[in-house]
């Protein structure tokens, strides 16, 4: 007669999914707000020469790819009384909130490029560096606060709705600090300040609400070269790397050429359409692709919104100097962004869940360094290359006076290749993304076949876990 064994149920507290949420919130705004706009920032406000920043990008470039490896392996061998994730996140954040503030007050003079452009590349190096010690921890975390699948899927849907309001913040921020003036906002050094120590002591703060699990500090690690090479293995896993390496060059273009956009495609037209356009679409895009990516399945998704977005970006191109008329392809771009990001999520989860059927293993934070090492160089050719193609077409940047920049005037081919390095660039790599795609494996119902294999082998070993918990915590027998 098989034993009967009562299984204690997981509850992982809404104190707890909130400080994560909130935690991953200040993380993903300190490092949004710089990378996205940090380009635009040194160039229009700052007057840095665009060569010198393509070249500072360019050597950030081996220090972003190089970094990530480094710092999970230093994260996942730390061993501490309050865990191993925890310390970076706590202790971090102040220095992590110093870091971005120093992005945007230069200590050099503005009339020194070769200051300016040693300021620029300090400044990512050291803002990259905090962001990567607290990112990894939050990239590694909801699987250690959780155990069983419901519990973890809880925790992305807190997730998932507090980043609407970094969506929200990392759009609207930067347009009213930076755009449709000479210098910047009158506020712009309280509101920085206020966001760089805000988000420190949110950082600080909800580190006390996250629970990590410290029995996964008596695991074994497994070496980081010893992890790459059974990636090798995982073939789906390497397909996807190029559309994501892709996709890291389209978003920081998207992000940094709205700028560029507004304050001179449109200038003095208020963006409040654009905004509510795409804040709309992006909801819009959440519920959609949310009830039917299970019908439609993460690769056919993945193609249709990149397609979407493709759409909407080659209308932009088309209509885009008519500020109500911008707002029509805003709201595909929306809809097509958040349903990119949703199946991005789930796609990797697949690679992921396909390389445990090879290895036997659950290796999540080495897939998250093999990724960083594939798409991180993205960012720096990004920028480099949105700079590349503006300057290329003959735009002029402003003239420095007094500390306020003075706009020059921009021909219509300046202009024309704003749009161009905005629009139909990032247009051809979704495209591009999308193509190669329709290679990648994990799809239909032979797929749907193993996943159930992996939801079975989650139930068993989550039992398996939670046994040798309710084992431990009976009491011991004395003769």
């Amino acid at each position: 007669m098989k034993e009967n064994i009562e299984l204690p149920e997981e509850l992982v507290s809404a104190k707890t999914k909130l400080s994560f949420g909130i935690g991953g919130l200040a993380n993903g705004l300190l490092n949004m707000l710089v990378f996205g706009n940090l380009t635009f920032f040194y160039q229009i406000k700052l007057g840095a020469d665009a060569g010198l920043l393509m070249i500072g990008w360019l050597i950030f470039a081996i220090w972003n790819t190089l970094n990530d490896p480094i710092a999970s392996y230093i994260v996942d061998n730390t061993r501490t009384k309050i865990g191993r994730r925890i310390p970076y996140i706590r202790f971090g954040s102040i220095f992590y909130g110093l870091a971005f503030i120093f992005c945007w007050f230069p200590i050099s003079p503005l009339d020194n490029q070769i200051g300016l452009f040693i300021n620029f590349i300090a400044a990512l190096f050291l803002l990259d560096t905090m962001y990567t010690l607290v990112g990894v921890c939050f990239f590694s975390l909801p699987n250690e606060i959780a155990v069983t699948a419901k519990q973890r899927a809880s925790i992305g849907v807190y997730s998932g709705i507090i980043g609407l309001i970094n969506i929200v913040l990392g759009l609207v921020i930067p347009i009213v600090l930076l755009t449709g003036q000479e210098g910047t906002y009158p506020l712009f050094v309280p509101v920085i300040l206020t966001i760089g120590l805000g988000s420190s002591l949110l950082l600080f703060i909800t580190s006390f609400g996250i629970k990590e699990n410290l029995f996964a500090q008596l695991q074994e690690h497994e070496k980081f070269i010893e992890g790459l090479k059974l990636t090798l293995k995982n073939k789906p896993f390497w397909l996807l790397m190029i559309p994501a390496f892709l996709l890291g060059i389209i978003y920081p273009i998207v992000s940094t050429g709205l700028l560029y956009y507004i304050d001179y495609l449109i200038p003095g037209q208020d963006p409040i359409y654009m905004l509510l356009a795409l804040i709309i679409g992006i909801i819009l895009g959440m519920i959609v692709n949310l009830k039917k990516i299970t019908k439609w399945q993460p690769k056919k998704t993945m193609m249709m919104d990149a397609y979407l977005v493709t759409a909407g970006l080659v209308l932009l191109f088309i209509i885009g100097y008519n500020s109500m008329l911008f707002a029509i392809p805003f709201l595909f771009i929306g809809i097509g962004y958040a349903g990119m990001s949703i199946a991005n999520f789930a796609l990797m989860g697949d690679a992921i869940d396909n390389d445990e059927l090879i290895t036997g293993k659950r290796r999540e934070a080495i897939y998250g360094g093999v990724n960083a090492i594939v798409t991180k160089p993205a960012l720096s050719i990004a920028n480099a290359l949105f700079l590349a193609i503006i300057a290329g077409f003959g735009f002029k940047a402003p003239i420095i006076v007094g500390g306020v920049d003075v706009k020059q005037a921009q021909d219509s081919i300046a202009l024309k290749g704003i749009l161009i390095a905005f629009c139909i660039v990032p247009a051809i790599l979704l495209v591009l993304s999308a193509l190669n795609l329709r290679w990648y494996p994990l799809d239909g119902p032979e797929w749907l076949k193993k996943k159930k294999y992996v939801m079975e082998l989650h139930e068993q070993k989550e039992k398996e876990y939670l046994k040798s918990l309710s084992e431990k915590s009976k009491p011991k027998k004395t003769e």
